[in-house]
Order: C-alpha cells, then sequence, then structure tokens
C-alpha cells in the first residue's frame, strides 16, 4: 500500500467512523480497496521458515 492510498484510506475511514459518508465517498472506498488488494496480490510472497527436527531422547 502506498503512502498516498494509506492516508486516502485514514481519511475515508474517519468519514465512515463519523457516519457521514455519501455515496461518492462510499464508491471511492471501494475503489481504494480494490487497488490495495491488487497491489497486494501483485507482491510476491515469500516465506522463510524454518523448520527443525529434534530427536525424541533415548531412554532405553
Amino acid at each position: 500500500m502506498s503512502s498516498a492510498q494509506l492516508k486516502r484510506l485514514q481519511e475515508l475511514s474517519q468519514v465512515f467512523s463519523q457516519g457521514k459518508a455519501n455515496p461518492q465517498q462510499i464508491q471511492q472506498l471501494s475503489t481504494l480497496l480494490a487497488e490495495i488488494n491488487r497491489y497486494d496480490d501483485a507482491e510476491p510472497v515469500t516465506e522463510n521458515k524454518q523448520v527443525i527436527f529434534i530427536a525424541a531422547p533415548d531412554f532405553g
């Protein structure tokens, strides 16, 4: 998410939390969320999960 998108999201969030959103702002939020989702989907997901196996103790 870009800084401009974050700023716009914060502005719209404030309007919505006040219960003052008009139809144009609802559309703007919908468009903005779609843009953010496309941006997130385009980013490669990399997970570095290292798994370490520890042998069970030998009690015999």
